[in-house]
């Protein structure tokens, strides 16, 4: 009896490790989304391990994806959107949540260097959100298929290929603090001794004041200061082999 007894505790004991070990991996959620393509080599960092992608590799929630030279990565996430890198390109999968609707799903990722192209099934609504950010920019989803390119310099273009996307970019303005020693005084004539003036501080520019909508076929560029273009008309370059094979993608799969 007491053999049996100590079995079964030791059989116990295992059973509540090997759980452990389960919850604390990646298995313990959901993927997010699995690689429906790979030419070339991509990575995933988690918990600061590194493991190599295949086709049919989980990525998940939280996860760093990275891609060498000359690769294509391409992820399909749990909605059936598409998330597609190009060449040394880092992206952080901030946030994949996916509830029973389209309007529930939370999408955040943010792309340090590189290329992201995405298409996003169905127009999102309620309080569902797709977004790719940057350094300098976000760019939110409502509509489709964009992609967004983060150079090393911070400069980041948009381009919007079906739909509509909220670009939200720029730096908080600083207040110009008007004449100097030796300068026009504000009112005053050259060589004035400037009038002594309270001048007020810094102010909060709110999201709405810093946003553009880019429609179908425009894009807008945001300078390293994070300054943001207007929309303008683009047009599909055949020299564009990574738009050319982005939309191949999207059409192979409708």
């Amino acid at each position: 009896m007491r053999a049996r007894a100590t079995a079964a505790a030791l059989l116990g004991a295992l059973l509540l490790g090997a759980a452990a070990v389960h919850a604390a991996g990646p298995a313990a959620g959901a993927a997010a989304g699995t690689v429906t393509f790979l030419a070339g080599e991509a990575s995933r960092v988690a918990a600061d391990k590194r493991e190599p992608l295949a086709l049919g590799s989980a990525v998940y929630q939280g996860d760093v994806i990275e891609t060498a030279r000359r690769t294509r990565l391409e992820l399909k996430l749990a909605d059936a959107s598409v998330l597609r890198l190009g060449p040394v390109s880092r992206v952080e999968l901030d946030a994949a949540a996916f509830g029973a609707s389209p309007d529930d799903r939370k999408v955040s990722a943010k792309l340090r260097v590189g290329n992201v192209w995405a298409s996003v099934t169905k127009t999102l609504g309620g309080e569902a959100r797709f977004e790719v950010k940057t350094e300098n920019a976000v760019a939110g989803v409502r509509g489709t298929t964009f992609r967004v390119d983060a150079s090393k310099d911070k400069s980041v273009l948009v381009k919007v290929y079906s739909g509509t996307v909220a670009v939200a970019a720029g730096p908080i303005p600083r207040p110009e603090h008007g004449g100097g020693a030796g300068g026009p005084a504000p009112g005053g004539q050259p060589g004035a001794r400037p009038e002594r003036r309270q001048v007020s501080g810094p102010q909060e520019v709110t999201r709405e004041q810093w946003e553009r909508l880019v429609g179908n076929m425009m894009q807008v560029k945001v300078a390293a200061d994070g300054t943001p273009s207007e929309p303008e008309q683009f047009a599909l370059a055949k020299a564009d082999e990574w738009e050319t094979w982005n939309r191949q993608r999207d059409a192979a799969a409708r």
